[in-house]
């Protein structure tokens, strides 16, 4: 349900020369692809005002996540039209894999980050974090050590999508519920 959400806040912020989104935790990269394909469909165009800047801790799995090449069963979800629009099906030693169009990829910057360390090369101000099932991995005060460092990276519309069993109650002095994770 995050991928509606995030293009009817892409609707809103249409007409504004960059926008900014975060995903924090991109692993192998099916995230941040998501979210380049929803961009792309929210403004029917592969040139957009967007860039989208995906990290995680592992760089192996960044690595996997730059190259945007899948199995068939990591894009069986994805419509007939959808996987035509943004994936090109692998011939000869690339049968049955699928690899993202350099036009999505160039949407989406890859790098290591640590939402531990003290220095994050990410810069706001940002219309969207997507922090999705890491917070489930620390401490209620370290999720709110990061979620403290999130909140100023924000435009003061911008929305922070969390993971569905993830809850920051105990961080609603930084971040305003919209319901749904969001």
């Amino acid at each position: 349900h995050h991928f509606p959400v995030l293009a009817e806040h892409l609707r809103k912020l249409q007409g504004r020369s960059s926008i900014k989104i975060w995903c924090c935790a991109a692993s192998s990269g099916e995230e941040p692809y998501s979210i380049a394909m929803t961009v792309v469909e929210t403004f029917n165009s592969f040139n957009v005002p967007v860039s989208i800047f995906a990290s995680d801790l592992d760089t192996s799995v960044l690595a996997t996540a730059e190259r945007g090449s899948y199995a068939r069963d990591r894009v069986d979800k994805l419509s007939p039209e959808r996987l035509s629009r943004f994936f090109v099906k692998g011939t000869g030693s690339q049968e049955g894999f699928y690899t993202a169009r350099p036009e999505l990829r160039r949407l989406i910057s890859f790098q290591r980050i640590n939402l531990l360390e003290p220095v994050w090369s990410v810069r706001g101000p940002l219309d969207a974090i997507f922090c999705r099932n890491v917070m489930i991995y620390f401490d209620k005060p370290t999720q709110y050590k990061i979620l403290s460092r999130f909140a100023p990276m924000m435009r003061p519309e911008g929305l922070m999508f969390a993971g569905h069993s993830e809850s920051f109650l105990h961080a609603s002095d930084l971040f305003k519920s919209q319901g749904k994770t969001v």
